[in-house]
């Protein structure tokens, strides 16, 4: 996913000229904590609300208040943008072309609509979650026990729990009751810590052949 799709130029930029007092009431409207500062078509650098509101004078000109500027490359990948927007707790992340010229800006916002699609979000289906060490995943064994299940997947996330070391797999699948591929998964010796499915799914099923074991049993 290239981030020339999530590029927008509808916020503001900042000219060297305007004052400290314009760029924190710019930044009030948006609902904003950072604004590009862009001079002849140029990313100069991004102006934080925590260095505006330092400024001796918020009557000054904003130029040479900052030099930090980071940036992304409008031919990036979503991850790069992510990283850098977490790393320096960033509102909006600004984009360059190939000439270094202004782009627009990537904001959070954006990034969540991003991110969504990339996961498959809204598509239906079930999502389960399995621990592991490090050395067991293997993510063709993961895909296999799911498509034995007559089921995709169609995505995969994982993070390592920084107490106990631990590997964290959360998968999304196709089917709306994942009771099959949760079988499968125990039956491996996988660790399923939580599923989430379509409401009743699961409990149906239970809740009906529990049923049929008491009719049985009462005859």
């Amino acid at each position: 996913m290239l981030l020339k799709d999530f590029i927008t130029k509808e916020y503001p930029v900042l000219k060297s000229f305007d004052t400290g007092g314009y760029a924190l009431s710019m930044m009030d409207e948006l609902k904003v904590q950072h604004l590009p500062l862009v001079d002849d078509g140029v990313y100069e650098s991004l102006l934080s609300e925590k260095d505006l509101q330092a400024m001796p004078d918020p009557s000054a000109p904003v130029a040479g208040q900052t030099l930090f500027v980071p940036g992304i490359a409008e031919e990036g990948h979503l991850h790069e943008a992510i990283a850098r927007m977490s790393r320096y707790r960033l509102t909006l992340l600004p984009a360059v072309d190939k000439e270094g010229k202004y782009a627009g800006v990537i904001t959070r916002e954006r990034l969540v609509d991003a991110v969504a699609e990339g996961c498959n979000a809204e598509a239906p289906g079930s999502v389960v979650m399995l621990e592991m060490w490090p050395q067991d995943y293997v993510l063709s064994d993961i895909a296999r026990i799911i498509e034995a299940n007559n089921a995709h997947l169609l995505n995969l996330l994982h993070s390592i729990e920084r107490d106990t070391g631990r590997l964290r797999i959360t998968v999304k699948i196709d089917l709306a009751d994942a009771t099959p591929v949760i079988r499968s998964f125990e039956r491996f010796d996988y660790t399923v810590l939580c599923h989430f499915m379509e409401k009743g799914m699961a409990d149906d099923v239970l809740l009906q052949r529990m049923d049929e074991l008491l009719y049985y049993m009462n005859m």
